[in-house]
């Protein structure tokens, strides 16, 4: 599976959105009315089901870079207590939930996703 420009971008797009919103400063007019967790959980779920799909099969890089995903949420999670806003075990969790669920749903799905992806001309299926 050949890597898309759109791929990239879209990894892209949803690690900066977590950032900034993870470190807005709180009353900045950009509350999400929303569970807290449920949004942590579908925002790092989002991003790790966009860097499987960058990935062809499970190499070193793949788990690498997942690690580093969760540790990203650490690392938020830890820049938070610096822009008054509440660090949390529990938002941790909920990123490494939705880690896992995003790998194990790309895991499981990546046939139809792919096939749907390269019908879109998002990615090409050409194995080089």
């Amino acid at each position: 599976m050949e890597k898309r420009p759109l791929l990239l971008i879209s990894a892209f797009v949803v690690l900066i959105a977590i950032t900034v919103l993870s470190l807005l400063p709180p009353k900045s007019g950009m509350e999400l009315p929303t569970n807290d967790k449920v949004g942590h959980f579908l925002a790092y779920g989002t991003f790790s089901m966009n860097v499987c799909l960058l990935f062809n099969r499970w190499k070193k890089e793949l788990l690498f870079s997942l690690i580093g995903i969760v540790l990203y949420g650490v690392l938020i999670e830890f820049l938070q207590g610096f822009v008054r806003r509440e660090t949390s075990f529990y938002d941790f969790l909920a990123n490494t939930a939705g880690v896992a669920i995003g790998v194990t749903f790309i895991t499981l799905f990546r046939r139809p996703i792919t096939t749907f992806l390269a019908k879109i001309n998002v990615i090409s299926l050409n194995e080089k």
